[in-house]
């Protein structure tokens, strides 16, 4: 079974094209949100594949960085969303793209919702642009949470030490394109890849012309490559991995 454990649903534009998709992807989709409206989005999605067949949707709710301005002052409102979702995700900081938010309320946001995972021993998946540094250091005091560092491309020196602490990581669209990517791939323990499309944007932002579900199969085939192991074997791989912290 394929999992794309990074995609962004709510984003797609045509959600006619989504859904006829979805109804032909027999995998797992974690589809990530920026807000409390991508949040609801992405539940009103799942909810309709819920009985129909087709993909498994797992929608988790989380502040994305660029939206953390809108919500440093309320960080209450934000509780009801994590609890109901098991998995929180996306989260953490960016000092690269995210020039609208205040890097003090990325922090207390993120801090916010990283106190919530390490309490209750939940799933993250965290967001790094331009700022490891600081999520490195940040991370450190919430040793509970289970941390997945999605599309890692910083220094890689803290990515060693994500390692180290036994962070898993996700690939994507972009590995193979990078050599850099390709090196901390083999890097990365075996039990703790994961695979992503960052769907729809992303292969579209690195000049490809694919946003469908079905991209997360070419990404296995790149990274099955890149790994020199079968497909079934990195599938059956991630699906390990993926049950560790969903199931």
């Amino acid at each position: 079974m394929l999992i794309d454990f990074h995609t962004h649903l709510d984003a797609y534009p045509d959600k006619t094209a989504l859904y006829e998709q979805l109804r032909n992807f027999d995998g797992t989709i974690i589809a990530v949100s920026m807000d409390i409206d991508s949040y609801r989005q992405n539940l009103q999605i799942a909810k309709t594949f819920a009985a129909g067949g087709g993909a498994k949707i797992i929608p988790t709710f989380g502040i994305h960085p660029n939206r953390s301005q809108n919500w440093a002052g309320r960080l209450s409102e934000l509780d009801p969303f994590l609890e109901q979702s098991a998995l929180i995700g996306e989260i953490g900081l960016d000092y690269e793209w995210a020039k609208d938010s205040p890097r003090d309320k990325q922090i207390k946001v993120f801090r916010y919702i990283l106190e919530h995972c390490n309490i209750n021993k939940k799933a993250c998946v965290i967001h790094t642009k331009g700022a490891e540094q600081d999520v490195l250091d940040i991370l450190s005091d919430y040793p509970e949470a289970k941390v997945i560092i999605h599309w890692y491309d910083g220094p890689e020196e803290i990515f060693k030490k994500f390692i180290e602490r036994g962070y898993r990581s996700t690939f994507g669209v972009q590995t193979a394109r990078s050599p850099f990517l390709q090196k901390l791939l083999k890097m990365t323990p075996k039990e703790k890849l994961l695979a992503e499309t960052d769907n729809p944007d992303s292969e579209i932002w690195l000049g490809g012309s694919r946003s469908d579900v079905g991209l997360i199969k070419k990404v296995y085939e790149d990274l099955s490559e890149i790994l020199g192991c079968p497909v079934h074997v990195l599938e059956s791989q991630i699906q390990a991995n993926a049950e560790f912290l969903l199931f």
